[in-house]
C-alpha cells in the first residue's frame, strides 16, 4: 500500500513538470530574448585620426536567447511602420535577424525615410509566432541625440602605438573619446552601451566585448577600454575595429525587452608588424553593412 501511494506520488511530481515544462516552452519569449531598433551615425577614422562620414543608417535586430547556438530559432522576421517601412522590411535569415534600411548621409534625410514613430515587428519561433509587436521612438529619443564621433586611440605597454606597427606579440588596448550623452538606464535593464568588434582581413569577426543584456561583462558607457589579447593576432597581418556608442531607451513587452538606440560608430584599420604567411587583401573585406567603403567578400 505505502509503495502504491510513492508511486502515485513519484509520477504526479513526474507530470506536475511535465506540464510545467511543455507550458514553458509555448512562450516565444523562451527563444527571444529582446529586440533592438535604431540610428546610427558611421565614421572612418584614418591614419592621421581624422574621422570621415561614411552613412547613416536606419537598423533593427533580434537576439535570440542563446547565442551559443548556432542553431536558427528565429524566422521570417519582419518588420512594418511609416515611411518606407510601410510595405515591410525584411529581417536576414542569419542566427541573430538583421535589416539595415536604405543609407543616407544624414539623421534627417536618413527621418524622412524611416520617421520616428512606432514600428511592428514579426516573426517566428519554433513555438509560435509573434505578431506585430510594437517598439517606438520616444519623444525624448525624436532629437537628434545620436552620441558624438568617436575617437579610437591603440596602446601597447602604456604607449599609444603606430596603427600601421602593432605588435602582435602583446596585447592591444582599445580606447575611445569620452561617451558624453551616456548613462544609467532608469528602467534598470540595461544602461547605455559601448561595443567593441574585431574583424579580421577577410571581413569575420574574431573578438567581440559583449553584447548587451546576455552579457553580463559587456561594456557600459563609463568603461574607457578594451583589452584585445595577443592570442587572436597574428604578424604582417591588416584587422579592423569597430566602437560603437549606444544611447539607448528600453521596455518590456511580453517578457521580450526592447532597445531603441540613437548610436555612433567609428571603423579603424590597423596592421601587425611582421611578414604574413597567408594572402590578405591590402584593405580589408568589409565586416559591417556601415562599412560602405569597403569591399563585401
Amino acid at each position: 500500500m505505502h509503495s502504491m501511494k510513492f508511486y502515485i506520488f513519484l509520477l504526479t511530481v513526474f507530470l506536475f513538470h511535465a506540464c510545467s515544462n511543455e507550458k514553458k516552452s509555448k512562450d516565444p519569449s523562451d527563444y527571444v530574448d529582446y529586440v533592438v531598433m535604431g540610428k546610427s551615425v558611421n565614421h572612418r577614422q584614418d591614419f592621421s585620426g581624422k574621422l570621415e562620414l561614411l552613412n547613416t543608417v536606419f537598423f533593427a535586430e533580434i537576439f535570440p536567447t542563446d547565442l551559443t547556438s548556432s542553431k536558427v530559432t528565429v524566422t521570417n522576421g519582419k518588420l512594418t511602420g511609416p515611411g518606407e517601412a510601410r510595405e515591410g522590411l525584411y529581417f536576414s535569415t542569419d542566427r541573430i535577424p538583421f535589416l539595415a534600411g536604405q543609407r543616407e548621409m544624414t539623421i534627417e534625410k536618413l527621418s524622412e525615410r524611416y520617421p520616428d514613430g512606432t514600428y511592428n515587428f514579426s516573426f517566428n519561433t519554433p513555438v509560435g509566432s509573434i505578431e506585430k509587436f510594437p517598439v517606438s521612438f520616444s519623444d525624448q529619443s525624436k532629437k537628434n541625440n545620436n552620441p558624438n564621433p568617436i575617437k579610437i586611440t591603440l596602446s601597447q605597454n602604456g604607449e599609444e602605438v603606430n596603427i600601421n606597427a602593432v605588435n602582435s606579440n602583446n596585447d592591444l588596448k582599445v580606447s575611445w573619446s569620452e561617451f558624453t550623452i551616456g548613462s544609467n538606464d532608469p528602467n534598470e535593464i540595461i544602461d547605455d552601451m559601448i561595443y567593441v568588434i574585431l574583424g579580421d582581413c577577410m571581413g569575420n569577426e574574431i573578438a567581440h566585448s559583449g553584447h548587451a543584456i546576455s552579457d553580463p561583462e559587456a561594456l557600459t558607457f563609463d568603461k574607457t577600454e578594451f583589452i584585445i589579447k595577443s592570442t587572436v593576432l597574428s604578424p604582417g597581418r591588416p584587422y579592423q575595429l569597430e566602437v560603437e556608442h549606444s544611447n539607448m531607451e528600453t521596455a518590456i513587452n511580453s517578457n521580450i525587452e526592447i532597445i531603441v538606440t540613437k548610436a555612433a560608430t567609428s571603423f579603424l584599420d590597423f596592421r601587425t608588424q611582421g611578414e604574413d604567411l597567408n594572402a590578405c587583401p591590402e584593405l580589408p573585406f568589409a565586416m559591417d553593412g556601415g562599412q560602405t567603403d569597403r569591399v563585401k567578400k
